[in-house]
């Protein structure tokens, strides 16, 4: 049965609750895929360590939506970020094997199998950055545990923990909760010819303009209200949608969070020749 259409929204990095006397087979209410407002250091302290901040986000205040580039610079920096924001993609493929002119994908490998996505590097290089940074362990990030921003794998031993069948699964919160983040926000890259017109896209969590940070989902049908307001970053190949059908068919509770967790084991970036 196809979810029943509800009011178009954003993909949170949390869900939105279901509507009042909705039908649980749709998985509540499809909006958006958001993110719940991020966690992240603030001011004061050494580097490396959580700066004393008004407005953390790791302590799950929200962060300011539709900042400016220069003005997500300067937030970014009062979170206590190493990078200030500008992880570049030359750090994120540095000591990649493969041909700089080579196609690059992730392969996000779970006990279904393996998620296999192209990426789009050229029309999304600071989103590629981001994305390719946290994966391979070389962008920044906050671990609250141990109150340091660290180099590891961001990705990985994570779960997909948001499902809904027929909208998307959404993934990149070690967290689990919907809550997590890296400790930073990412400026949007919205491509006006990268939309959501088909199963397999793979694309950007946020809860407003230039929120995202890590969070991602990917389409399992043609979800044209999020078009502009999420940056598109990838593309899916079938043998991926197969098993993402596959992940948000499993029973889930009134969040839509599986009831059994589906893990994420890892996110491996390679580089394979383009197809001509």
């Amino acid at each position: 049965m196809e979810p029943a259409r509800r009011r178009p929204g954003r993909l949170r990095v949390r869900p939105a609750a279901p509507a009042a006397g909705g039908d649980r087979r749709d998985g509540g209410r499809q909006g958006r895929p958001q993110v719940r407002p991020p966690v992240g250091p603030g001011r004061g302290g050494r580097r490396g360590r959580r700066r004393r901040c008004g407005d953390r986000l790791q302590e799950g205040r929200p962060g300011p939506e539709g900042l400016s580039p220069s003005q997500l610079k300067a937030y970014n920096i009062a979170q206590g970020d190493p990078e200030s924001g500008e992880f570049t993609l030359e750090e994120a493929l540095a000591g990649l094997p493969g041909r700089p002119d080579d196609a690059l994908w992730v392969l996000f490998k779970t006990p279904r199998g393996v998620l296999e996505c192209e990426l789009e590097v050229e029309r999304t290089p600071k989103t590629i950055a981001n994305f390719v940074g946290l994966a391979r362990g070389l962008r920044p990030w906050y671990d609250k545990a141990s109150d340091a921003w660290v180099k590891r794998p961001y990705y990985d031993n994570t779960t997909f923990h948001r499902v809904i069948p027929g909208f998307m699964v959404q993934a990149g919160d070690p967290t689990g909760t919907g809550l997590g983040n890296p400790g930073y926000l990412i400026e949007d890259e919205i491509d006006p010819e990268l939309i959501h017109d088909a199963p397999g896209v793979l694309s950007m969590a946020n809860r407003g303009p230039n929120t995202g940070s890590a969070q991602f989902f990917i389409t399992l049908n043609p979800t044209p209200h999020l078009d502009g307001k999420h940056t598109v970053f990838g593309h899916c190949n079938d043998a991926a949608m197969r098993l993402a059908d596959d992940i948000a068919l499993v029973p889930r509770d009134a969040n839509d969070k599986p009831r059994d967790p589906e893990l994420l084991n890892s996110a491996e970036i390679v580089r394979r020749p383009k197809v001509r």
